[in-house]
């Protein structure tokens, strides 16, 4: 696992500044604090920061072919990578290296850019093809099929920047902080900015399943890879399905225990990594590692007691982390890692649990990517739901209410409040899935979102809903309503909220990550299967059916059941309580108006309501506060 960054002067073909790229390579030391190592050539200059987990004495990188000419900097694992080996082995290439990221260089000269579609694994690479001639080098950049792994680059005036952080970016003077009215208004909606957009207008991010070419012809990207092309509805039987699913997520947790480090796993004691850590159990030799975090405050904060018993069953080597942050120290820290305006507010206990993990290990799996494989969130419930009430033009018939009520009763939620049911019945009605999706999340409409936004700022606002309903082709809407809705998960919250977080949070403290739920094979089969199959009822024990089957065996009955728990963080009395002068020291009106970026008086009303009671500080106080906490690091200074 490492950090890369890069400088290709492509029009001009001006020698890079060495000490520039090493000073960018210094921005990401956290990420690989093993190793660096840089390739200058001309107009060309790499760099890569090394956190060894394979081959931690030949895998220093860069990495070339036999004759030198073709050299590669790579940040991630290549999972397959040994079976990959055997068959460049038999068309005669040459490995100097026990390492995966040898192969990318030998796949490269087998098949060139095709190589990237036989990766399985989390990759950002940078690869300089030199085998033409002095003055026509070409760089090959690619992101893996998920986007796992990030990349950030800025194309500015015939020189491209690039680095797997936006830090390094900003130290080249080309590179102007220019916002981008339109990714604010995303994050506003989101609390995250989607791809390819960041927070700067100059730069970009790579999206995933995507390439990079470029030499001094341009800049050319291409998809390798859709999810999209995958999504089905097939119907295939039960027990077939749950016993391939078994098979595939056996065959995924064994090759992410290839590591000549030590290795664990985190446990929340949710469905998704009890099950990850139980098969670790059944493959590794003595007890698997295991950490989990709670904070003080309402059981629904404390992850501990559920983690514990299920480290009992499986009889884990289990560490406990009972946190009780400073979030005048933590949230600082927490921005400067998360690189762009980033409130997703459970990143905060990745960041500290993952710093517990680092003393005892390099490398944890996760359960990460379980609910938007196998169907577990709320949402596709509420989806299905809306399909099937009828509802009057004003969204509040006693009738249907008495419907939502009941179905509310299925996901555990008996005797919720008007007021939520309402707001259900109000979602409902939106008349997109793009809309609906939002909605579910209890994210800010379009309107909200342009009167948080300054005056010189809205005109640069693009709706959010129609984002993600661009995202929508015509092969996906010819399923289910909540299929729909699965994609826009898959498509954009799971690359740039859920691996975003895991992998700056890891990073931030150099450690690996890895999301066997997220293997390639198990992804695109899952892709290919009708909702209906995977999610086949109305009430919450019908979510995530086919991974409770495949693993249920391994899991104590209450494991089995569990409803979804993540990382939950309790913002809402921590803003109303020891955090309080802090929240309003920096969203005070006269910082408000200085910064520039949101209306004072849509800031003031939105800090009005959840005093009220009628915001809460998850989706609507807390992506402000980041905000201008980011502001000051990366504007300010």
């Amino acid at each position: 696992m490492c950090g890369i960054v890069g400088i290709f002067e492509y029009r001009r073909g001006a020698a890079v500044e060495h000490g520039l790229v090493r000073r960018m390579n210094d921005s990401i030391t956290h990420r690989g604090p093993d190793d660096a190592g840089y390739l200058f050539h001309g107009a060309v200059g790499l760099g890569m920061r090394r956190l060894s987990v394979i081959d931690l004495a030949g895998g220093h990188q860069p990495i070339g072919n036999e004759t030198g000419d073709v050299q590669v900097v790579f940040n991630g694992e290549i999972y397959n990578f040994a079976s990959l080996r055997r068959e460049l082995e038999e068309g005669g290439h040459v490995f100097r290296t026990h390492s995966d990221t040898e192969v990318i260089v030998h796949a490269y000269e087998e098949w060139g850019d095709a190589c990237v579609a036989r990766f399985e694994g989390m990759f950002a690479f940078a690869l300089l093809d030199r085998r033409r001639s002095e003055h026509s080098d070409r760089l090959l950049i690619a992101r893996d099929h998920l986007g796992k792994k990030p990349l950030y680059y800025a194309d500015v005036d015939g020189t491209l920047v690039f680095g797997s952080e936006l830090k390094p970016l900003l130290l080249h003077p080309k590179v102007r902080r220019t916002l981008d009215p339109e990714a604010l208004g995303h994050y506003l909606a989101l609390r995250m900015i989607p791809a390819p957009l960041s927070v700067f207008r100059e730069v970009k991010k790579l999206p995933p399943g995507h390439t990079m070419s470029v030499s001094r012809a341009g800049v050319t990207l291409r998809r390798y890879w859709d999810w999209r092309s995958y999504a089905d509805d097939e119907m295939p039987p039960f027990d077939e399905l749950v016993a391939d699913v078994r098979r595939m997520i056996f065959s995924a947790v064994e090759r992410r225990l290839v590591a000549d480090v030590p290795l664990g796993a985190f446990l929340s004691g949710g469905l998704d990594s009890s099950a990850v850590v139980a098969v670790m159990s059944r493959l590794m030799p003595g007890r698997v590692k295991t950490f989990s975090i709670g904070f003080e405050g309402p059981a629904s904060h404390n992850e501990l007691p559920k983690a514990r018993r299920m480290a009992e069953h499986l009889g884990t080597d289990h560490h406990e982390l009972f946190a009780q942050p400073d979030l005048v120290e933590l949230l600082p820290e927490f921005v400067r890692y998360a690189d762009e305006p980033f409130a997703i507010s459970s990143a905060l206990p990745t960041l500290l649990l993952a710093r517990a993990a680092r003393k005892e290990v390099t490398v944890v799996l996760t359960g990460d990517g379980g609910d938007e494989v196998f169907g577990g969130y709320a949402q596709y419930l509420f989806e299905r739901w809306a399909s099937l009430l009828r509802l009057s033009p004003s969204g509040l018939d006693p009738a249907a209410i008495r419907a939502a009520s009941a179905l509310y009763g299925q996901l555990g939620e008996r005797g919720a409040g008007f007021r939520r049911i309402a707001r259900f019945l109000q979602a409902a009605r939106r008349p997109t899935a793009g809309a609906r999706r939002l909605a579910w999340a209890n994210a800010p409409d379009d309107g909200e979102v342009r009167a948080m936004l300054s005056p010189e700022l809205r005109e640069g606002h693009r709706s959010t809903a129609a984002r993600l309903d661009d995202e929508i082709d015509a092969g996906l809407r010819r399923l289910a309503p909540e299929a729909i809705t699965n994609a826009f998960d898959v498509l954009l919250y799971l690359p740039d909220e859920m691996l975003a977080k895991v992998d700056r949070m890891t990073m931030a403290a150099s450690l690996e990550a890895r999301s066997p739920l997220l293997d390639l094979a198990l992804v695109q089969r899952l892709a290919g299967v009708a909702f209906a199959r995977k999610v086949p009822g109305l009430g919450r024990s019908s979510l995530k059916q086919v991974l409770r089957a495949a693993v249920g065996d391994l899991l104590p009955p209450d494991g089995r059941d569990a409803p979804k728990w993540g990382f939950n963080v309790p913002l809402d009395p921590w803003f109303r309580g020891k955090a309080r002068s802090y929240l309003l020291e920096h969203l005070s009106p006269e910082r408000v108006t200085r910064r520039g970026v949101f209306d004072p008086a849509a800031v003031r009303d939105v800090l009005a309501r959840f005093d009220a009671g009628r915001a809460d500080a998850n989706t609507h106080v807390f992506p402000l506060l980041v905000f201008e906490l980011w502001a000051e690091q990366y504007l300010d200074h």
